[in-house]
């Protein structure tokens, strides 16, 4: 199989495993893990005695809540080395015993063993072929056992899409590692403050979500993913949740009984939510939601080439920067300033002497998690 080592080489030239998070609150931690579990539909307590396997536990800060819900097997594979010292150490210092770590590409490990639990959270977004290696993965669940994987819809990350043009702007790709750093960190630690419950390192953010080349990856909606899954799994539940099925259960009877068709027309007709953290908007028609979904991929794509040193682009980016503001200047009027200064800015070329009002407050709700579970034969 091809393989993809966007993320490993990255984090292995640059000694670097920016995904940590802060564990020092030990029990808030496990709060906002048993938090995300439930959202999955995975009560804490239903992970006791099952198999399970990671793909990507990156520092090893969420795999400790996994271990210590006791799961008969526990599995993690991920090939950045330092990312699974670090895991190790973390587990170890805990005294954690029942878990088995692979250092190996994903599409490298290669095993007949199936899983009742297959964990793969922010590991297949920004991948060159994310598709093959969703399906891959997903591969590795029971019949009837859970997969859980994470998105990046375009809208949720079209904050972050602007932001990261910063580095065009303000940086070269010959400046290093520590001096981007530098520049950049008390810039976007003022944006950072602004998210609640943010529990990263500034510096682990900026080299994952800024610095972190491209290239020509790609994106991971939720319709995508239910999609290329939908003839082995059924959607289960998400967090955010975004799915209200009103149908009798009784009357959920057949081969397909549209748990992947409820959930894409629920994510379309609310798929707006993901524009700004700090609102809550009402369903919108799903051809809205589709036409936004693909204004915003546009700014990705459009992104990903300016990067790359196609400076034809820019211009197509402020007209759909425009575009954008304008379908949801009714909805969400405090987005649609935060686009238009932020266009402002980037054409001014980015001042960072600049005080800026509604940009900085203004975050898209990131990551998204599903839940779908593995159909049994028939």
């Amino acid at each position: 199989m091809t393989q993809d080592h966007a993320f490993v080489t990255f984090y292995s030239n640059h000694k670097v495993s920016p995904v940590a998070q802060d564990i020092t609150d030990l029990e808030k931690h496990f709060q906002r893990r048993d938090s995300l579990f439930r959202s999955l539909g995975i009560p804490p307590s239903m992970v006791n005695g099952l198999s399970v396997i990671e793909f990507g536990p990156g520092s090893g800060h969420n795999a400790v809540f996994t271990a210590s819900l006791s799961p008969s097997k526990y599995v993690l594979v991920d090939g950045n080395t330092l990312g699974l010292t670090q895991t190790k150490e973390k587990l170890d210092q805990l005294n954690f015993k029942n878990y088995q770590i692979i250092n190996s590409l994903f599409l490298d490990y290669v095993s007949d063993e199936k899983f009742n639990l297959v964990w793969a959270e922010n590991c297949i977004p920004h991948q060159s072929d994310p598709l093959l290696i969703l399906r891959y993965l997903s591969n590795f669940t029971q019949l009837s056992g859970i997969f859980v994987a994470t998105t990046i819809s375009p809208i949720s990350y079209l904050s972050e899409t602007i932001r990261r043009l910063l580095f065009n702007v303000c940086i070269t790709t010959q400046t290093s590692l520590q001096s981007s750093l530098h520049i950049l960190r008390p810039y976007l630690s003022a944006h950072l403050g602004n998210l609640k419950g943010m529990s990263r390192p500034v510096d682990d953010w900026i080299i994952d979500n800024i610095l972190h080349p491209l290239e020509q990856r790609q994106l991971l909606t939720v319709p995508e993913v239910v999609e290329t899954l939908c003839n082995e799994f059924d959607f289960y539940a998400s967090s955010p949740r975004f799915t209200t099925d009103w149908r009798w259960y009784k009357e959920i009877v057949g081969e397909d009984r549209k748990f992947n068709t409820y959930a894409i027309n629920s994510y379309y007709q609310l798929n707006i939510n993901l524009i700004d953290y700090r609102y809550t908007f009402e369903p919108q028609p799903s051809e809205f939601g589709q036409e936004l979904e693909d204004c915003c991929s546009t700014t990705w794509y459009l992104m990903c080439q300016i990067q790359q040193g196609d400076s034809s682009k820019w211009q197509p980016f402020f007209d759909k920067l425009a575009e954008i503001s304008t379908m949801i200047d009714k909805i969400s009027p405090n987005t649609a300033l935060s686009i238009v200064e932020a266009s402002q800015y980037l054409q001014d070329g980015a001042p960072l002497d600049r005080e800026l009002k509604a940009f900085p407050k203004w975050w898209g709700r990131g990551t998204q998690y599903l839940s779908l579970i593995r159909k049994p034969l028939h």
